[in-house]
This record gives structure tokens, C-alpha cells and sequence, in this order.
């Protein structure tokens, strides 16, 4: 069973860096390591790390454009020599043994897809009250950062998780509909492995602190100035379309939770000039996300015969 590690990165500097010297120190280590480097330029010193390293054979490093989430996993999914994949984000710490501790969860072959304990700066993550859609399918309910190992959930956190890439390819990859600040595109890719049969464990002993670092990354508050405003809310209700409609949950989603979160967020609210621009934009995007939902995934492996 041999492991990658993989890194999708982008406008990272030196916490990226410091995040990859503490794969490159697994014990024992990774049989491969690959960043996926969506920045168009690095600070001086990050280039010539990754250049060193890359040539030292302690990384591989790929260039991918344009910037895309769930696009950039794809691309470790389609340029790895390994049989698992652990996807961790850019700005965490890990402990010493993070990667064997994943690796132990494949010796179980109807295993598919680990998720790992992470814990966010921001303190625990509780589980919400449980709705319509099963307590174990979303993180918003079930709560990963949890001491308690389970098995047969329907979720994981891209900043955490490993695939056998064998299953993932099956199942059509990472969607790259998910566009903007790609929120969903993991707890879609989880759900879509369950919905298949697929077994996924949380091993809380598979563990990494999210240091979910200003500047970079692809969170909200350093995107939402940077993308269309309908892109803001497009992840959101493509996922409802995908896995709610046409139940009583997606229209709570959609009408009520969703609208409130973005159409009517904090921003627009202190400027209800952009109220009807903000309006607009959202039903837009519902619909373009409507439209996305009849159809495949968005993926390289979709027309290898993978089908949502």
C-alpha cells in the first residue's frame, strides 16, 4: 500500500513551506509528496524551496492553472504513482506519525475514504441539531474534530482527508463545478463515495491542526472580493440541488438558510443599495446551479465512464 501525500496551494508563502517540512519528516514518510501549486508567482524564497526540493526528489512539484479546488485534487489524483491519497491543506501542523496513522485504515480493503480529526483555531466544532439529511452525511452535524473513532460516515474536511485513488476515479473524481472559493466540494465528494456503498472512517488519531492563515487560501473573506458576486453562493445551492432536491431540506436550504447566509450576508446589509444587485445574483446562481445538477460531475474521469 503506498501513500501521497498531496498538497493543493495556492498564494501560500512560507506556511507552506513550514507545512511541507513536516511531511517531508513523517515518521515513517510518504512515498510520495505532491504540491499542486496554483499561485502564478512566488516570494523568492518559496520558489527556490520548491525548486530544491523538487530537484532533491524530496517533492514533486506541478503546476496547475486555472486556480481550482477540487480541479488541483483531480490533478494529484491523476499525476500520483500511489494507492492513496491524503489531501491536507497548506496551512496546518501535523503530528509526526499523521501519516502512518492514515495508512493503517487501508489494511481493511473495504475501506475508501479516512477522514481525519481537525482541529480549527477557532475551538471545537459542535454538532447541530440533526435535520432531515442523516446526522452521520455533513460535518456541519457530525463533528470532526471528535475523539471518537467511527466508522460508516458520510463525511470528511478537504483540509484532512486520504482516498484510495482506485475508488475516487470511480466515482468521478473531485467536481469541478465547484467554482469560486469551492466550498461543499469535499462533503460532495464523501457523500457521493456513501451513496456508492463506499466505507469511510473518522480516525481521530489521524490528526492535523488547521491554521486556517489570513491571505491565500480559498476562504470567503479572502475571496469574496475577488469573485463574481453570484459565485459567492453558487457552491451552496449546487450542493442542495445535488443531494437535497426535491426534498423538504433543500427548500429550507434554498429559500431560508442559504438566502439569509448570502444573499442577505453582513456586507449587504450595511450597504442596502446592493440589496436587489445581491437578490439577483443569488437566484442566478440557483439556477445556474439547477442547471449543473441534471448533468455529470465536472471531472477528467467523468468520460472515462464515471457517473454521478
Amino acid at each position: 500500500m503506498t501513500i501521497c501525500v498531496a498538497i493543493p496551494t495556492y498564494n501560500r508563502e512560507r506556511v507552506l513551506i513550514d507545512t511541507l517540512e513536516q511531511v517531508i519528516a513523517q515518521d515513517p514518510p510518504a512515498d510520495e509528496v505532491l504540491v499542486v501549486d496554483q499561485t502564478l508567482e512566488h516570494e523568492r524564497e518559496t520558489e527556490e524551496y520548491l525548486g530544491r526540493a523538487d530537484r532533491e526528489g524530496k517533492i514533486r512539484w506541478v503546476k496547475h492553472q486555472p486556480p481550482n479546488l477540487p480541479g488541483a485534487r483531480n490533478r494529484a489524483l491523476e499525476e500520483t504513482t500511489s494507492d492513496v491519497v491524503i489531501f491536507i491543506d497548506d496551512d496546518v501542523k501535523l503530528t509526526r506519525d499523521f501519516v502512518r496513522n492514515h495508512r493503517r485504515n487501508y489494511s481493511n480493503p473495504q475501506v475508501v475514504a479516512v477522514a481525519g480529526r481537525t482541529i480549527q483555531p477557532s475551538g471545537h466544532r459542535y454538532p447541530h441539531c440533526a435535520g432531515y439529511w442523516p446526522r452521520l452525511t455533513d460535518y456541519e452535524y457530525f463533528p470532526l474534530n471528535s475523539t471518537d473513532r467511527k466508522e460508516g460516515v458520510a463525511s470528511f474536511i478537504g483540509a484532512n482527508h486520504s482516498v484510495r485513488v482506485s475508488n475516487m476515479k470511480k466515482i468521478g473524481g473531485y467536481d469541478e463545478n465547484y467554482i469560486g472559493w469551492a466550498f461543499r466540494e469535499d462533503s460532495d465528494a464523501a457523500i457521493r463515495i456513501w451513496k456508492l456503498g463506499g466505507l469511510i472512517v473518522f480516525d481521530p488519531e489521524a490528526e492535523l491542526t488547521h491554521l486556517a492563515i489570513p491571505g491565500g487560501g480559498c476562504r470567503i473573506k479572502t475571496q469574496a472580493k475577488r469573485i463574481p458576486e453570484w459565485q459567492v453562493s453558487f457552491p451552496a445551492s449546487y450542493f442542495a440541488c445535488r443531494h437535497f432536491f426535491p426534498t423538504v431540506e433543500f427548500w429550507k436550504q434554498v429559500l431560508f438558510k442559504n438566502f439569509r447566509k448570502y444573499a442577505l450576508r453582513r456586507e449587504t446589509i450595511l450597504r442596502p443599495w446592493r440589496l436587489p444587485l445581491a437578490v439577483v445574483s443569488y437566484v442566478y446562481a440557483l439556477g445556474r446551479a439547477a442547471f449543473l445538477a441534471r448533468g455529470p460531475v465536472k471531472s477528467p474521469f467523468v468520460d472515462k465512464g464515471a457517473r454521478s
